[in-house]
């Protein structure tokens, strides 16, 4: 069984301690020890006194009610979209009116051995040396942040009575005031899970994890927390979290704070430096470009804490002081008048936007979202020495430059403590007095949420933060029921190929049965792989045996362990309900084989004749009434129209000595049976991987119209249609609950038929039933849209994509309205750069995972070169005998550093 390994699961900052040895021994004492003057010490306690529930009281009284956020969806949505998810967090905010809230950020590493293990328990069959595989993967996902954000909101509730602070726990007395207060907790719990917040009761372990990460200021998380027994805590069992943990200000006015503690059996030290956010000049959003402010501080490469104090302002304050600012200017305006005296500009800015204010108030009143605040912001950051902390320092600086300024002030002792619950502030400075709506822009709990914790390592999300990205191709079939259709679009070089082999690869080394249709056969590569090449195989259909593609065996006939009863208990007599859906899909088979036959048939002719109606009427009779079993071919529709009879049986009879003579040609000989064949499945039903190719085929160019297609372009289109349904059989050979997958490639040219389009939608239909992933490649998401896909697809990857009409019609794919700004976005992705020799950045492409989270994200396989290598379609005309760019060789560039690259 799989152990996973310690050294690849470990938080975001996590290294050992530099500028000497860890103190050892030592018993400390959380906050004992305040180190203003060398030799002057102050004793002092933590002022949280007891917890019950989500509910926490302090020495003085005050009872917080502690809530944490659901995480919020920023990225890809609509300008609109975004000012209704502001709008309903400032609401909420504003709900709270008269309240102090206590906005906490932190972090809960999610154990990168404990996803190894959630994957390693879903693998039913993995292929040998899956350890490794594992282990491999572990350590790539080792090296990235996957630390999940944590957002905190204390509201207060009220104040107890002396009498009731004095019990000894939050029973008795203390207990009955509580009740008392229940109305006002009740209307701040229903506040609280409102739409634009969604933040629901701190439980038991979300209590411990605030204040092991409060108490422990700047210290790595602990890797496995205890399982908490209860949700109440008395100021006795606080200790288990001062105990181990002692805060030092080395000497006075120091811009940090030493804080020492225990972690999973280590002694570790980190210094921890607080900064405040002063003037602000913040920009409007979305309108802007910019995310939520306080969002920025997940672009950071190293841990962070956040600590924010409000008051939302009562109505009727907020009113008065308006009132009295509006007529201070008034009269300092009046007096300028009155002396003939110009306006001062400052004073002419403040009358401006009192004018606005005072407008805004008028419209929307003293009470939602006009109403106004006041708090104190403040970030902090750890580092392992003083000077990694400055610099930290400076990042965060730079990162909010021109639109808040940043200040680092001293006694960082008092304001480090604004992070534990129920401490006092520091002091009043920097007091920030904003509008509801500008502090509901900060949308904390606003990240990067795409993928699961569960599946396949595709790689990290390259938009407002880093996170790593997982997926389970087959856990929407098994656990959501959905479809398991997923598009993978972009233009040439967008990484189509990248992205679909990494699956196909990871997914074969987890032991599932993935076929592949590659028309131009570069994924072949990947059966050469030494770690693969035992259980994948290579099918050249163009050197295949005779009637390989047969259009009447490709299709073949429906399983009746497929129907099972209990699938239809519903019905009211399931058994009855299974024969007969049994019956009906037999009766839909021989139906597709028809359409095939005469869609391969009719490819096979001249344009002049392909567009023809009599040639559609003919064929479509032809097929009819010939055998539609799967023992039949199209030497039977020839058969039927040398027999027609009628006003068209002229045409008929010519429409067959063309179909004749295409029967002898190499190309036709795949569709038409030398005799009625044998069963060819032996050669993909025992292989992990299967890529089939048509290598020599020569596809006509997308977008190119059919009346310009060379004679081997118009033949490639039936071998194509053929060839995906010969794939697609793979789902129906093996047992129905089975894991399997399928990549069709070039998916636009199959969209161009009835028959193609019928594939496409029967292997999404079929995807959930089947327990299959469908991988969809193509160049434009509009090829998928007209075929009326919408309704089956679960997931999607939209790649680099240029034009304005295939933008829209990417975004639309995933279900973003266009015009919003996002083309460009699309227009970005994977770009080389201009000057640059070739493309070596990791393929990019905005994720929809089907489940409500669409972020950016970067594939990258640098941590697999090999794979990386057997995956690059880039034309190399020096591959077989040099590994040397020919456009970065030494000739080259000294010709250039000469100037001598004129041609001669």
């Amino acid at each position: 069984m799989f152990q996973p390994s310690k050294a690849t699961s470990r938080s975001k900052d996590s290294a050992t301690p530099k500028g000497g040895a860890p103190r050892r021994g030592l018993k400390a004492r959380l906050l004992t020890t305040r180190r203003t003057a060398p030799d002057t010490k102050f004793a002092t306690g933590l002022q949280l006194t007891d917890i019950t529930g989500h509910l926490a009281l302090s020495k003085t009284g005050h009872v917080t009610a502690w809530y944490v956020a659901a995480p919020a969806r920023w990225s890809f949505l609509s300008d609109a979209d975004r000012n209704q998810l502001l709008r309903a967090h400032a609401q909420r905010l504003a709900e709270l009116s008269g309240r102090r809230v206590h906005l906490r950020i932190t972090h809960r590493p999610y154990p990168v051995a404990r996803w190894a293990e959630s994957l390693h328990r879903s693998v039913i069959d993995p292929l040998p040396g899956w350890d490794r595989y594992l282990a491999e993967e572990q350590q790539k996902v080792g090296s990235m942040p996957l630390d999940d954000k944590v957002v905190y909101y204390g509201v207060a509730v009220g104040r107890l009575s002396g009498a009731g602070r004095q019990s000894s726990r939050l029973l008795s007395s203390g207990q009955r005031e509580l009740d008392a207060l229940s109305r006002d907790l009740q209307e701040i719990d229903t506040t609280m899970a409102g739409p634009g917040m969604s933040a629901r009761p701190v439980t038991a372990s979300d209590m411990d994890w605030l204040l092991t990460r409060s108490i422990g200021l700047g210290l790595p998380a602990p890797l496995d927390p205890p399982v908490q027994p209860g949700s109440q805590w008395s100021t006795a069992d606080l200790a288990e979290y001062t105990d181990p943990v002692e805060w030092v200000t080395p000497e006075a006015y120091a811009p940090h704070v030493l804080v020492t503690g225990r972690r999973d059996g280590r002694t570790q030290q980190r210094y921890v430096s607080v900064m405040t956010m002063g003037r602000m000049a913040l920009p409007p959003i979305p309108e802007s470009g910019h995310g939520p402010w306080l969002q920025r501080m997940d672009r950071v490469p190293f841990p962070y804490e956040v600590s924010a104090t409000f008051d939302v302002r009562d109505g009727g304050e907020v009113g008065k002081e308006m009132r009295s600012q509006l007529d201070r200017i008034h009269y300092q305006v009046k007096h300028h008048a009155e002396h003939g005296a110009d306006i001062p500009q400052q004073l002419g800015r403040q009358r401006d936007q009192a004018l606005a204010t005072e407008d805004e108030i008028n419209s929307e009143g003293f009470a939602g979202v006009a109403t106004r605040t006041a708090g104190w912001f403040r970030i902090a950051v750890p580092g392992t020495t003083p000077e990694q902390v400055h610099d930290r320092v400076k990042r965060v600086q730079a990162l909010y430059k021109g639109h808040i300024l940043i200040h680092r002030p001293a006694d960082q002792y008092r304001l480090a403590r604004e992070f534990i619950p129920g401490e006092p502030l520091a002091n009043d400075a920097f007091k920030r007095r904003l509008p509801v709506t500008t502090v509901a822009g900060a949308l904390p709990a606003a990240s990067a949420l795409v993928g699961d914790r569960s599946g396949l390592n595709l790689g990290h999300t390259s938009g407002a933060s880093r996170r790593a990205v997982m997926w389970h191709p087959w856990r929407s079939m098994e656990v959501r029921e959905s479809s398991g259709l997923t598009p993978i679009v972009s233009t040439l070089g967008g990484g189509k190929s990248t992205l679909a082999g990494k699956i196909m690869y990871d997914a074969a080394r987890m032991g599932v049965a993935f076929t592949c249709l590659d028309p131009s056969g570069p994924l072949t590569r990947l059966c050469a792989l030494p770690e693969l090449r035992p259980y994948a195989k290579e099918i050249d259909l163009m050197s295949a045996e005779p009637g390989t593609l047969n259009p009447y065996r490709v299709i073949p006939d429906p399983v009746a362990a497929h129907f099972r009863p209990e699938d239809f208990a519903d019905k009211p007599d399931p058994r009855a309900a299974a024969e007969e859906a049994f019956v009906a899909a037999g009766r839909a088979a021989q139906a597709q084989r028809r359409t095939l036959a005469a869609d391969v048939l009719k490819g096979l002719l001249p344009e002049s004749l392909r567009t023809s109606e009599h040639t559609n009427k003919v064929l479509l009779m032809a097929a009819q009434r010939a055998d539609t079993s799967v023992n039949s071919s199209p030497f039977a529709v020839i058969e039927m129209l040398k027999r027609f009879d009628g006003s068209l049986a002229e045409h008929a009879q010519h429409l067959a000595e063309l179909l004749q003579g295409a029967s002898e040609l190499p190309a036709g000989q795949l569709i038409f049976p030398g005799t009625d064949g044998g069963d060819d499945r032996y050669l993909s039903a025992h292989h992990r991987l299967v890529v089939m190719s048509l290598k020599g085929l020569q596809l006509p160019t997308a977008g190119v119209p059919a009346s310009e297609w060379s004679l081997d372009e118009q033949y490639s289109m039936p071998l194509l249609y053929l060839a995906g349904w010969y794939a697609q059989r793979s789902i129906y050979d093996r047992p129905m609950h089975e894991r399997k997958g399928l990549f069709l490639d070039e998916a636009w040219a199959l969209m161009q038929v009835s028959s193609g389009r019928t594939l496409i939608k029967k292997t999404a239909r079929d995807s959930r039933k089947h327990n299959g992933r469908a991988l969809i490649a193509s160049q434009d998401a509009e090829d998928l849209l007209a075929a009326d896909l919408g309704n089956w697809i679960d997931s999607a990857f939209i790649g680099r994509t240029v034009g304005e009409q295939a933008q829209r019609a990417a975004l639309r794919l995933i279900g973003i309205e266009p015009g919003n700004g996002y083309e460009d976005v699309l227009a970005g992705l994977s770009r080389i750069e201009r000057g640059a020799d070739r493309n070596e950045r990791p393929r990019e492409f905005i994720f929809d995972d089907g489940d409500g989270g669409i972020e950016r994200i970067t594939v990258n396989l640098e941590h697999r070169p090999a794979l990386k290598a057997a995956l690059n379609t880039t034309a190399s005309p020096l591959s077989k005998t040099s590994s040397a760019n020919p456009w970065t060789s030494s000739a080259v560039l000294g010709m250039v550093q000469n100037g001598e690259g004129a041609l001669r």
